[in-house]
């Protein structure tokens, strides 16, 4: 590595340092928003009836040693609270649950994030459908400096840091066959971590997206917008549209503000297996020093012995 890369590494890994652990950096985003709505909202859980589960992998700005890379698990099924229920599935309000684990990591600095969750969705009328959710467990932030050097060997002021809090999100969402929308609240909690004076900051988001038939070609055009901010954070805005075919393919490409330009491909097998690809074309001043992120999401949907039917809600087409 050269030194200039070196040189904005090191800045980066101060500035990420404080934000992590003295501002409580925002939480994980996503290129694929619209494939990943349940991580990001707790009422987006179990929109379905199967269960379901996501893998995903992110890294940002290939070819640095300590470039950022998040890892993410999630899983979501609806349950019964009868053993007979006297309608079926879409036609009678039905209660949810699922967790969620994540990981960030940028060179010495670390996040765990593991939740639990639980959502309770209505039917509002005939094709309208609205939920409430709420996530509940823990962050925990690391900071390991074994492997970084300072001018003075040794140097009493930079120590290694470890700190777990508890956590908490809620959120609402309102869907249909036609369209979504969302609104959330994270780190919920401001509890000092480990009895240092930095807490967590709260951050929101919100989501939108609707669903236009072309008929002749049985597709659809999808746009959909995600905005994110905090007291202490700027705003971050992307704005994606989404050709989906025949509920087999996607390509799309979305648009984050001073930052990337951002294209999306994927595929559906059958409503059991999706899988996404992104990858974010840098716009900002970082691509003078990289111009390569990655994304990849896997889906899968589990629901024995039956056909699995499309979902109500267009998040992925």
């Amino acid at each position: 590595m050269n030194v200039s890369k070196y040189s904005f590494l090191l800045g980066v890994a101060i500035v990420c340092c404080w934000n992590e652990l003295a501002l409580a950096q925002q939480p994980s985003h996503y290129s694929q928003f619209v494939f990943n709505n349940f991580v990001i909202n707790p009422a987006a859980g179990g929109l379905g009836n199967y269960m379901e589960l996501t893998l995903g992998y992110r890294t940002q700005w290939l070819g640095f040693d300590a470039a950022p890379q998040t890892y993410l698990i999630s899983f979501s099924t609806p349950i019964k609270s009868t053993k007979r229920e006297p309608r079926p599935f879409g036609e009678r309000n039905h209660h949810a649950i699922g967790a969620v684990a994540i990981k960030d990591e940028t060179g010495p600095i670390s996040k765990i994030v593991a939740h639990l969750n639980y959502s309770y969705h209505v039917r509002l009328d005939y094709n309208l459908y609205g939920s409430v959710g709420i996530f509940a467990g823990m962050r925990q932030f690391q900071l390991n400096t074994s492997d970084l050097w300072t001018a003075e060997p040794g140097d009493a002021d930079l120590q290694s840091f470890s700190a777990i809090a508890p956590d908490a999100a809620v959120g609402a969402w309102i869907y249909s066959k036609k369209y979504f929308a969302g609104v959330s609240a994270h780190q919920l909690i401001p509890i000092p971590l480990n009895g240092t004076k930095n807490t967590l900051k709260m951050h929101y988001f919100v989501s939108a997206g609707y669903k236009f038939p072309l008929k002749k070609i049985e597709s659809n055009i999808i746009p959909a917008a995600h905005v994110k901010f905090g007291l202490l954070t700027p705003i971050q805005v992307d704005v994606n549209v989404k050709f989906d075919y025949k509920n087999m393919w996607w390509v799309g490409i979305s648009y984050r503000k001073i930052d990337a330009i951002i294209g999306i491909v994927g595929f559906n097998l059958n409503n059991y297996i999706q899988v996404g690809y992104a990858f974010d074309f840098t716009t900002s001043k970082l691509m003078k020093y990289s111009n390569n992120t990655h994304e990849i999401l896997v889906r899968a949907r589990l629901k024995p012995n039956k056909r699995i039917r499309d979902m109500k809600c267009p998040e992925w087409g």
